[in-house]
């Protein structure tokens, strides 16, 4: 069974990566503008401001709320008890955003202090491409659950289903997630009609595929 005092000591990096973002975050906070660069538009252009407070502490914050949220979402399923069949698979998938938030914390913290402005938008798709590929590389590995994975009506309802998808999006989000790397580095217009492709194709690829995978499999019921 799926054990919160077991699953806290196997998170003892993510806890210490979540309480050096705080920690840097006061130390950087005297030395930091008023006003920190939070949001690039697809050009690669700043286009929205925040305060310090939320450009040092909002990632943090979000990290401990993702990670708490991880950790109680185990036990507000009603098919808890799968979590354990596929435990390090969620570790895996816990460690992968609390590193992309604590890259992304560092990377504003650089731009801030006088870094190359083009790094957030070079290196935020490159994470997202590569946070896609970590996830299809262990996607087929999620057992069925209502939080974690590619929860459709049918996967949900269809345990083959489920299965079959799980393998199908992993290669589909491999597929996807490379390209997605590469955007930050292409022209403006170019990087974005590729990032809304490859995420169409990942989204829409499973859905369409656990839809029509549903069908096949109920017709073959019946008859």
């Amino acid at each position: 069974m799926y054990s919160l005092k077991g699953s806290i000591k196997k998170d003892i990096a993510i806890i210490i990566l979540i309480t050096l973002m705080f920690i840097i975050g006061i130390f950087f906070y005297p030395y930091f503008p008023e006003k920190i660069p939070m949001h690039w538009n697809f050009k690669g252009e700043i286009d929205r401001y925040g305060s310090k407070f939320e450009g040092l502490f909002g990632i943090p914050l979000m990290s401990l709320g993702f990670y708490l949220l991880f950790l109680v979402l185990p036990y507000l399923d009603p098919k808890k008890e799968n979590y354990q069949k596929f435990e390090k698979v969620y570790q895996i998938i816990k460690y992968a955003y609390i590193f992309f938030l604590f890259t992304l914390q560092m990377a504003i913290i650089i731009v801030t202090l006088g870094g190359s402005k083009d790094l957030i938008p070079k290196i935020t798709p490159a994470l997202v491409g590569l946070l896609f590929i970590i996830l299809g590389n262990y996607m087929p590995r999620i057992k069925p659950n209502w939080f974690v994975g590619i929860r459709t009506p049918w996967t949900l309802s269809n345990e083959k289903v489920w299965k079959r998808t799980h393998r199908f999006g992993g290669y589909i989000s491999i597929i996807g997630g490379v390209p997605i790397i590469f955007t930050g580095f292409l022209p403006p217009l170019m990087n974005l009609i590729i990032l809304i492709l490859s995420i169409l194709l990942i989204v829409l690829g499973t859905t369409l595929y656990s839809f029509i995978l549903y069908q096949k499999l109920e017709r073959k019921e019946k008859n």
